[in-house]
């Protein structure tokens, strides 16, 4: 009868930690339209903040998770860098510069709440290096 107990528990134990624990933040793919828009939003939000005169964008998504609150939570680590765009231009495409000495990339930790069903978005957590 132990052992059955303990071979029971055992499964459940490893059939948890497969999948993952519930409420966990979790790998996402970048392709989700949520995650997508989320990050627009976060970098939208970066650039109004910056005192920097030119646009920055995302050049890199090392890591992008979400997690479920109460509401969705996405969490992503990109790198950053500033674009030939200036601020509050009429330019739409704008690339990253190519003098990396200009560019300035850093890598950031993003974290974005999302409650859609309250029309609700928030950036919780930015910081760059």
């Amino acid at each position: 009868m132990y052992i059955k107990m303990i071979v029971s528990f055992l499964a459940v134990t490893l059939a948890v930690a497969s999948a993952g624990l519930t409420g966990a933040p979790m790998d996402a793919d970048m392709n989700d339209e949520g995650v997508q828009n989320a990050l627009q939003f976060a970098v939208a939000q970066y650039n109004r903040q910056s005192n920097d005169a030119f646009v920055r964008q995302v050049s890199e998504v090392i890591k992008v998770q979400k997690q479920v609150v109460s509401g969705l939570k996405y969490i992503f680590t990109v790198k950053v860098g500033r674009t030939n765009c200036r601020k509050g231009g009429v330019e739409t495409l704008c690339s990253i510069h190519e003098d990396p000495s200009v560019a300035q990339v850093s890598q950031c930790k993003i974290t974005v709440w999302s409650q859609p069903w309250l029309n609700n978005i928030k950036v919780l957590e930015n910081t760059c290096m």
